[in-house]
Order: structure tokens, then C-alpha cells, then sequence
């Protein structure tokens, strides 16, 4: 889009997340303002990242939120209250003061903004602006935030239900995730319980399954799957069909591939001092889950590995049509389990390291 172009209009007619995917998307410069008629918040935008935000209410100032979080005695607020009123940098205040240092004030500041920039999902009715121009940030204290990282975090505060429902659909309604992931998937610091909700949708399933089938409560699963479809992670297999019972060889052929993840993962924990007992554990949870396909499946503690032939042979135990569905929830939860484990038990780096590996040979293992 051109610069210096403004779009004004009211946000019942407008996404705010989509709209600022789009800011994202198009690396767009310039100032977005909500209105909600009493107060004014808005978002600076530089080549599609958050640099600034700002708020017409008073509660939002930066005193006010430091005394709030603990970080000001009463004295010191009023203090540099007063101190402001007469013209002087409230950030100079603080520190003149002996209140905080410079360094806390900067982290105030920053924690600051990000509050405000939260609060507008909070705004539902009222009026916005968007100027696509160049702005000075000379005044400004900056922070760097990707507008996706700022969805991901300010949607997981978000409690409306009609909303959330509307947008992901009825459980029937079966979600995909994108093969190729964006880049900053990387950035969103998902947890184990998220990333595990990600990786039910890889090869398309219906909501329903996927909240039976998460650790989180019905209406975290359907936030979660509302958050990714907003930043364009899952979508919506329109017209989509159940597939058809997999073969002997298919279901081998899935076997073979989270063996390969789980053996990635298992090599990194077994050198771990508690590795017999991480392994252990790991094995009873799944017999209690699963206790036809666990069944005597030492081979995972031992190997990273899962005997691909015992598991066949105990999918016979299920009637056909419902074998494939069982032996992917099982996958799954031997998986996310692992990678659980690898958050709880490695450095932040190793743990990292194979969540990649997941993402990445996941999204290349092919779908049928």
C-alpha cells in the first residue's frame, strides 16, 4: 500500500487480527488507533513490527502501571506524580529519585507497552484509524515485537466463546495444517501442550477429535485452533471427507517415520542422568493410556524405538475402521510425551533443537 494513506471505520466492520496479519504480511509503516468513544490506544508499526503503543487512559500511564506490579512504593508514585506534573521526563523522575534504575525503568516501560498493546483485544465496539506514514520514534522508549508473537500472546487472553466458535467452526469441521509453517513459529514459545494441539492437525483431523484428543480443556483447544487458523497455521479442509482405512504397509510406513522422531529425541535424553527413569515413567503413562499398543514395548526406553511388528499385530484388536485412528492417537501421545520430557530434562538450546527437527521432518513426512 502507498504511504500516507489512512482507512478509517468501525471495528464491527474489520478483524483486528487479520488486519494486523496484513501489516505483518505487507511489512506496512505506520500508526493503527482504536477508539472504544472514552479512550484512544494505538499501535506504531514499522516495516510490519510493533515499535510503540500508547493510550489516552490515564490507568494505562507508565506510573501507574509500576505502582500496580509492585515496582513503586506509594511515596515514590506520588512523588514522581507530582515531579511529571511539572514538566519533567517521568523516566528521569524515577531515576533522580533513586526509585529505579535506569535499566528497570526501561524494562518498565517496555512491560508497559506491552500491556497496552494487549488491552486492544479487549476493544469490540467503537471506531479505528490507520495511517500508513513514515513516524518519528525520537520521544519514543521502542520495543521490537512481531505482530504475530503479539497475537499469539494477546488471543490467549481472549474469553469470548461466540467468537472463537464462529471462526474455527462446529467440531465437525476438519482442520489442516499448512506442510510449509511460517517462520516465525519459532517465535511464539508454543509449550508442549500447544505444539502438541499443532501436531493432531498435521495430516487433517475434526475439531472434535482434537479436543478429545488435547490435554487442555475444551475451550483452550478451540482458542488454540482459533489462534492458529488467525496466523495462518491450520485451515479448513472444505469439503473434506474422512479418509478411507490405511493399508497394513501405510500404517507401517507412519510407524517407520515417528520412529525416526522418537529415536532423534531418545538420543538426546539418554544421555541424561535420570534417563532410566524418565524412560520408565514415560512407558507406564503410556500403558495406562493405551494399553493394548504399549503393550511390552520396552524397545522405547531402551532403542527410542517402537517393535513395529507388535504393534500391527495389536491394532488387530480393533475393528478395522477405527485402527488408523488409534494408532495416530498413540503416535502422537508417544511423541508428545518425549518432547515433554525433553522441555522438563534439557537445556533450553537441546530442547529447541528438537522441536525443529519435529516441525521440520513432521511437515516433509508426506500425507496420504
Amino acid at each position: 500500500m502507498s504511504p500516507d494513506v489512512t482507512l478509517a471505520g468501525n471495528l464491527s466492520d474489520i478483524r483486528l487480527p487479520t488486519l494486523l496479519m496484513s501489516l505483518h504480511r505487507e511489512r506496512e509503516t505506520g500508526i493503527l488507533t482504536l477508539s472504544d468513544g472514552a479512550v484512544n490506544r494505538a499501535l506504531y508499526v514499522s516495516e510490519g513490527t510493533v515499535v510503540y503503543a500508547s493510550s489516552s487512559d490515564p490507568d494505562d500511564g507508565l506510573l501507574e502501571g509500576l505502582f500496580r506490579r509492585g515496582l513503586l512504593s506509594l511515596n515514590h508514585y506520588l512523588e514522581a506524580q507530582e515531579a511529571a506534573h511539572g514538566g519533567r521526563s517521568v523516566h528521569q523522575v524515577l531515576v533522580d529519585l533513586g526509585a529505579l534504575s535506569p535499566e528497570e525503568v526501561v524494562e518498565g516501560v517496555t512491560q508497559n507497552l506491552y500491556d497496552i498493546a494487549f488491552s486492544l483485544f479487549s476493544i469490540r465496539h467503537g471506531s479505528y484509524r490507520l495511517h500508513l506514514a513514515p513516524f518519528s520514534t525520537l520521544e519514543m522508549v521502542t520495543l521490537s515485537l512481531d505482530i504475530p508473537v503479539l497475537l499469539f500472546r494477546g488471543l490467549e487472553r481472549v474469553e469470548t466463546w461466540s467468537q472463537i466458535y464462529a471462526d474455527v467452526g462446529p467440531p465437525s469441521t476438519r482442520l489442516r495444517r499448512l506442510r510449509d509453517l511460517p517462520s516465525f513459529v519459532a517465535e511464539l514459545d508454543l509449550g508442549s501442550d500447544a505444539e502438541h494441539v499443532l501436531s493432531l492437525t498435521r495430516n487433517g483431523m475434526s475439531v472434535a477429535s482434537i479436543v478429545e484428543a488435547s490435554y487442555l480443556t475444551a475451550f483452550q483447544t478451540y482458542r488454540l485452533l482459533w489462534i492458529f487458523k488467525i496466523l495462518g497455521l491450520v485451515e479448513r479442509e472444505e469439503g473434506a471427507r474422512e479418509p478411507s482405512a490405511a493399508s497394513p504397509e501405510e500404517m507401517e510406513a507412519l510407524l517407520d517415520r515417528y520412529n525416526d522422531l522418537y529415536a532423534y529425541v531418545h538420543r538426546h535424553l539418554e544421555g541424561h542422568p535420570e534417563a532410566e527413569e524418565i524412560f520408565g515413567a514415560l512407558l507406564r503413562d503410556l500403558q495406562a493410556s493405551h494399553p493394548e499398543l504399549a503393550e511390552g514395548q520396552t524397545d522405547l526406553g531402551r532403542f527410542g524405538k517402537l517393535d513395529v511388528d507388535l504393534v500391527l499385530w495389536n491394532l488387530r484388536r480393533f475393528p478395522e475402521g477405527e485402527r488408523e485412528r488409534r494408532l495416530l492417537a498413540f503416535l502422537e501421545e508417544t511423541l508428545y510425551a518425549l518432547v515433554l520430557a525433553s522441555q522438563q530434562r534439557l537445556s533450553a538450546e537441546d530442547h529447541g533443537r528438537i522441536l525443529a527437527y519435529v516441525r521440520n521432518h513432521a511437515a516433509a513426512g508426506g500425507e496420504r
